[in-house]
């Protein structure tokens, strides 16, 4: 005897088996499943030829179960239950945001502008429960099985979408008593003279360069000392430890109350633009549709020139 579960001719048998025996005819569970008598009929005719065995005892105006249909039905009335059950929690789900949400996002992006948001989302929409995974690495958000990223950089023409929520300047600072001690830097070419404390890649080790207008470098590439921490940069500087360059929402307070003080202004980089990126439909579902809209809502808060969805996603850098 093959398996009652060989395809989907089978399932749809047993329900068609199921729903006869509940409704006490096959016109009646036609009329709950959206088909015809007939249909349905035949539907349990191919199960019991799968099987091999007669399920039903059919008269003109009842259907008994067999003693093998009654083992089936057993058996079916539980599957039945479970597709009706699932198909209410999805109708439900597209009704009311619930469910995990799974998101990755730079550690940097995470920590500073993701996580301090969290608390009031969750007040807004109790029954979604967010996984928040901070990777330094750009993860495959379809293959991983993520409802949403959170990245900066440029982006390039894919099939993912992605909805500009607005971008970072990069700023050149150091402390004051750094400074008074070590004079200011006039220009990016005056940086060999001081000590700049930059950024390690936590995983690969590599040094994140400076960047400043029309290619302008320091005439040393090579840092006096590096940190696998962007909190630990900010530190460092803060107690006059030497130069960094960092986002400016990460250090913008201290720049605004004094506690450091920008350099090399006039040769700013162009800004980064930061993107919500998500895979195609996935915004259709209402968890991944509200946070959407509340992240973009918080961004035009905290950085600047918030933007519209595009069809796009960050390329690495």
């Amino acid at each position: 005897m093959s398996s009652v579960l060989s395809s989907l001719e089978s399932l749809n048998g047993l329900i068609a088996f199921a729903s006869a025996v509940r409704a006490g005819s096959f016109s009646a569970a036609g009329r709950q499943l959206g088909l015809s008598a007939s249909a349905v009929g035949k539907s349990v005719e191919r199960l019991e030829l799968r099987l091999g065995m007669r399920l039903l005892n059919r008269t003109t105006r009842s259907l008994a179960l067999t003693g093998e249909g009654e083992v089936l039905y057993h058996y079916a009335n539980k599957v039945v239950s479970d597709l009706q059950e699932a198909e209410r929690e999805l109708n439900m789900r597209q009704r009311t945001p619930r469910g995990r949400l799974k998101i990755t996002a730079s550690p940097l992006l995470g920590r500073k502008f993701v996580l301090p948001a969290l608390r009031d989302f969750a007040m807004q929409h109790p029954e979604v429960d967010v996984a928040l995974s901070l990777d330094a690495d750009r993860r495959d958000i379809v293959e991983d099985g993520f409802d949403l990223a959170l990245w900066a950089g440029e982006l390039e023409n894919s099939s993912l979408q992605a909805r500009r929520l607005g971008s970072y300047a990069l700023v050149t600072c150091a402390s004051p008593r750094y400074l008074a001690e070590h004079g200011v830097p006039g220009s990016p070419m005056d940086l060999a003279c001081h000590c700049c404390i930059h950024y390690r890649h936590p995983d690969n080790e590599r040094l994140e360069p400076w960047r400043f207008r029309d290619g302008a470098l320091p005439r040393s590439t090579t840092p006096d000392s590096a940190l696998n921490d962007v909190a630990a940069l900010a530190s460092a500087a803060l107690v006059g430890l030497g130069i960094v360059q960092l986002p400016d929402y990460v250090v913008r307070e201290d720049v605004v109350n004094g506690r450091l003080l920008q350099v090399l202004g006039n040769y700013s980089a162009a800004p980064t633009g930061i993107f919500l990126v998500w895979p195609p439909m996935a915004a259709q579902v209402p968890r991944v549709r509200v946070f959407i809209d509340f992240i973009a809502k918080r961004a035009s808060q905290e950085f600047s020139t918030p933007g519209t969805a595009i069809t796009a996603t960050p390329k690495n850098e």
